[in-house]
């Protein structure tokens, strides 16, 4: 490429040149980085030379304030400001953690914006390149501002270290999205029909399975991740939840308040005495099948995977003509029930591990008689009864 001839102009570091027959200008401005080294900073395109002494003044002013990093990461694109954000922190986050941030940004941003200097995110960019194609492939306003939050978590990285002096952006337009579909509570009437039906019409650990999410507002992560040698503990009537399953495998939580003793109400010690017995049988035959004892299992001995029980919840709304709902809906109706009948609302954080670290200090370590009423509570609001295998499941 045929190296532009600049020529000086009246102001100190602005130079001017020709382009497709056009007058443009430039600055070039020499600096020391912060290890004394000696630099140039150039840029170029400018119409007029009163923008491009507007330009010069702000840099210098940069370097005067003692914030070289800005001018010496000028050229820094989102992809490769990530490249710095994942390695500044991948040492504290879970592994699921940094799959999750990888894959957002390979499928979402990387390709949308990726190429783009930070310095030149602002508003129209984030909206025209990322959020309005989200919106136009029919992404719901909650996927999208979780996207949303993953990038802005990057550039307020960036800016708390030093790498960028502001955000020119703020919250996306959603206002075209289609509107996230809310995470419902059953009813009373509801959570009955589905837990009898489940009963009486299918298998003992789509029963227990059920029963548990909606008794103790437990995720799925955790339940799958339940083991009766270290977890279930009968004779005092608690269930250790202090990990979770995943694709991966088990883990730790990702959070201290995931850590909990949930006490078991006597449908809960009820519902898996009988499970036990079930199991225990099973494992005559397949015990090879789960040697690190998970409490839920297939008929086949292996443990439950981990779009089990949606496969098994889409099965019963179809078969049964039942409103559809998710496995968190049994979580989400366990914490309304309790609300709904004033127990306090850091007890019911505590039982479900989404307590603030000051509450996680006050409820990790023992029960407050709250938390044993709010799992009592259950046994006064439903009646379960014990699992009946139907003569159809019992032929299949």
């Amino acid at each position: 490429m045929v190296r532009k001839k600049m020529t000086t102009t009246k102001i100190d570091n602005v130079y001017w040149y020709k382009m497709n027959g056009k007058k443009k200008f430039a600055y070039r401005y020499k600096y020391y980085d912060r290890q004394g080294v000696r630099r140039e900073k150039t840029k170029q395109g400018f119409d007029s030379i009163e923008k491009a002494e507007r330009a010069l003044i702000e840099l210098k002013a940069t370097i005067l304030d003692g914030n070289v990093s800005f001018v010496e990461n000028d050229n820094l694109t989102v992809n490769q400001l990530n490249e710095i954000y994942v390695e500044a922190n991948k040492t504290n986050w879970k592994p699921t953690t940094e799959r999750n941030h990888n894959y957002v940004m390979r499928q979402y941003i990387s390709d949308s914006i990726g190429h783009i200097k930070i310095k030149n995110v602002n508003n129209i960019v984030v909206q025209k390149d990322l959020i309005d194609p989200l919106i136009m492939k029919g992404f719901k306003e909650g996927t999208i501002m979780s996207i949303f939050r993953r990038m802005n978590a990057i550039f307020t990285f960036a800016i708390k270290n030093e790498i960028l002096d502001r955000k020119k952006f703020s919250s996306p337009n959603l206002s075209r999205a289609t509107e996230s579909i809310k995470r419902n509570a059953l009813s009373i009437d509801e959570i009955t029909n589905v837990l009898e039906t489940a009963r009486t019409k299918y298998k003992i650990t789509h029963y227990a399975c059920l029963s548990l999410l909606f008794l103790t507002g437990m995720r799925v992560g955790e339940l799958r991740a339940l083991q009766w040698e270290t977890d279930i503990d009968f004779e005092n009537n608690i269930i250790h939840i202090n990990k979770t399953k995943d694709r991966y495998g088990s883990r730790t939580p990702k959070t201290k308040n995931s850590y909990r003793k949930f006490p078991m109400n006597e449908n809960i010690k009820s519902i898996l005495l009988d499970y036990r017995e079930w199991y225990d049988e099973i494992m005559e035959t397949y015990k090879f099948r789960n040697p690190d004892g998970y409490v839920f299992i297939t008929y086949a001995g292996e443990p439950i995977g981990e779009r089990y029980l949606k496969r098994i919840i889409d099965l019963i709304c179809d078969r049964e003509k039942i409103t559809h709902f998710t496995p968190h809906y049994l979580r989400h109706t366990f914490v309304t029930i309790q609300l709904s009948n004033k127990i306090p609302v850091s007890t019911v954080a505590a039982l479900v591990g989404d307590t603030p670290e000051t509450i996680y200090k006050v409820y990790a370590h023992s029960f407050e008689k709250d938390e044993v009423h709010a799992s009592n509570l259950m046994d006064e609001i439903i009646n379960l009864s014990s699992f009946e295998e139907s003569e159809e499941i019992k032929k299949r």
